[in-house]
């Protein structure tokens, strides 16, 4: 039973792979011109991708969580501009991306460029990412001033690494990737889903342009669709086998598929514990109201542009009651509420196939450090945990303020929001008798198992509380005058900040002199 869960699993995991292939005419365009993409030798891609997340009727600390994430994330916006060219065997590969990551009071760029040459007796894999700006100031001191971190497999040391024959793993690679292609050429003309595939009117009489869309009922029958029509097929479980053997072939680890053929006889059972799981969501709504839409522009054959809008919605009491969680708890608040997340992207490929200048940095010993020389530094800095700091008390009253939830009590006593459930089940009688909630005034006992020190008061600017919308630079702008300084205030408050670039409203920092 476990391989076949296994196998179960793959079923999946292989049916989303072939999202939208099928036989119709607007089908058929789309997963030719995904094909033909396949076999392009060099491109460059412009691609931007934005969220919005949205949380109503939620528990008031969740809620609290969710709307400083929005604050955030709802402003925030991913581009990546890529280059990449390769032979036509794809055994030499250049790439250079180019990432930017903006959101209120944070931009951050990070430039990464890869050299592949797998030919010849010793293949060549180099990674390089230049660092950010911000990313220095956490660096052990002698890799501060220089400019680009290196991943060469020259200098990787590994026991698994070493045992593989880099030019089994390059045929692996070739081998592969043909019967990948191969099988699902093959497998497109016996995957006919019932999709709504519709051309839309275009400008450009040498462009086509076409629509997929699918609210939360029609992605549910798609998902069931694909899970039962691959795991039926027999050239598909055959693909599955012959993917395994050559993995095992090629890592010397045992087949787990050794002694067991796929056979579509022998998933009856995991396929109707699939299907009955499938028939559960029926009950949960997956696809908001604006469900999923999905644009594809094909020029001459190839994919030039690509758009979509994903509407995801989560309903935490069908969640609860799917997974036979208890929609209501002596020890835990009811759970309820709805979270929203919308994804919206936008891809544009260009100068496909055509000559393209990809400049990957001249590396140097003074602008430059290897990963594995990071590493072991950043081992060789490593301090024994320090002992418990003995000012902790063994219990603690606390006095609701004005503007307390649970928790923000619990992040600014524990350092962790999570903990508001310690704070909930130690004070459960005094919450139910206020029907769960906080009043400025109310005494609270915080269990003492994982309270944080107090904070210190001596030679220091302030204590800050935290705003929405608060970054540690817009803090250090607004304090010291300088954004940079913020590595300052995150030194400060360390054992109460699990990184520099995640602080909460409503938590407490000290701010340094």
């Amino acid at each position: 039973m476990r391989i076949k869960n296994k196998v179960a699993a793959l079923v999946i995991l292989l049916g989303a792979i072939l999202l939208f292939t099928g036989c119709t005419t607007n089908q058929k365009a789309i997963f030719d011109a995904t094909m033909k993409m396949q076999n392009v030798n060099s491109l460059e891609q412009h691609m931007t991708m934005s969220m919005e997340l949205r949380g109503s009727g939620l528990d008031p600390m969740l809620q609290e969580q969710v709307d400083q994430v929005s604050a955030m994330l709802n402003e925030a916006m991913i581009e990546l501009n890529t280059k990449t060219k390769s032979n036509q065997e794809k055994t030499i590969v250049q790439s250079e991306v180019n990432m930017s990551l903006s959101m209120p009071g944070l931009d951050i760029n990070m430039p990464y460029w890869i050299d592949m040459d797998l030919n010849g007796d010793s293949p060549k894999l180099i990674e390089v990412f230049q660092l950010p700006i911000m990313a220095k100031g956490f660096l052990p001191a002698e890799f501060m001033d220089k400019d680009y971190m290196v991943m060469d497999l020259a200098n990787v040391s590994d026991e698994e690494l070493d045992a593989l024959d880099m030019k089994e793993l390059m045929d692996f690679s070739l081998n592969f990737q043909d019967m990948y292609l191969e099988f699902l050429e093959s497998y497109a003309d016996r995957f006919n889903p019932d999709l709504e595939v519709v051309a839309l009117p275009v400008d450009d009489s040498t462009q086509q342009k076409y629509r997929i869309t699918l609210d939360d009922k029609g992605f549910k029958e798609f998902l069931s669709y694909t899970v039962n029509n691959f795991a039926q097929d027999e050239e598909a479980l055959s693909f599955i086998e012959d993917y395994f053997k050559m993995v095992t072939e090629l890592s010397g680890e045992p087949n787990p598929l050794e002694g067991e053929a796929i056979e579509v006889e022998n998933l009856t059972e995991p396929l109707n514990q699939i299907n009955e799981f499938l028939g559960l969501l029926d009950e949960v709504t997956l696809i908001g109201e604006s469900g999923i839409e999905l644009d594809y522009t094909i020029s001459d054959g190839y994919i030039i542009e690509e758009s979509g809008r994903i509407d995801l919605h989560i309903d935490l009491a069908q969640i609860a009651n799917l997974m036979n969680l208890p929609l209501e708890d002596n020890e835990m608040p009811e759970i309820s509420g709805v979270l929203n997340l919308v994804i919206e992207y936008d891809a544009e490929y260009l100068n496909i196939d055509q000559p393209l200048d990809i400049q990957i940095p001249e590396l140097t010993a003074t602008n430059s450090f290897d990963y594995s020389e990071f590493l072991e530094a950043t081992l060789d800095s490593l301090e024994p945990m320090p002992e418990p700091t003995p000012s902790v008390p063994a219990t603690m009253s606390y006095t609701v303020k004005p503007g307390d939830t649970l928790g923000t009590i619990a992040l600014n006593h524990y350092g962790s929001y999570e903990k508001y459930t310690t704070i909930y089940k130690a004070n459960q009688d005094v919450l139910k008798k206020n029907n769960n909630r906080l009043n400025a005034g109310m005494v609270l006992n915080l269990p003492a198992e994982g309270l944080l020190a107090p904070l210190s008061k001596e030679n220091i600017k302030q204590v800050y509380t935290v705003k929405a919308g608060d970054t540690l630079g817009s803090i250090a702008k607004k304090v010291y005058g300088d954004s940079s300084l913020y590595t300052k205030i995150y030194e400060a408050n360390r054992e109460r900040l699990k990184s520099p670039h995640l602080i909460y409203e409503g938590q407490w920092l000290v701010i340094p002199n």
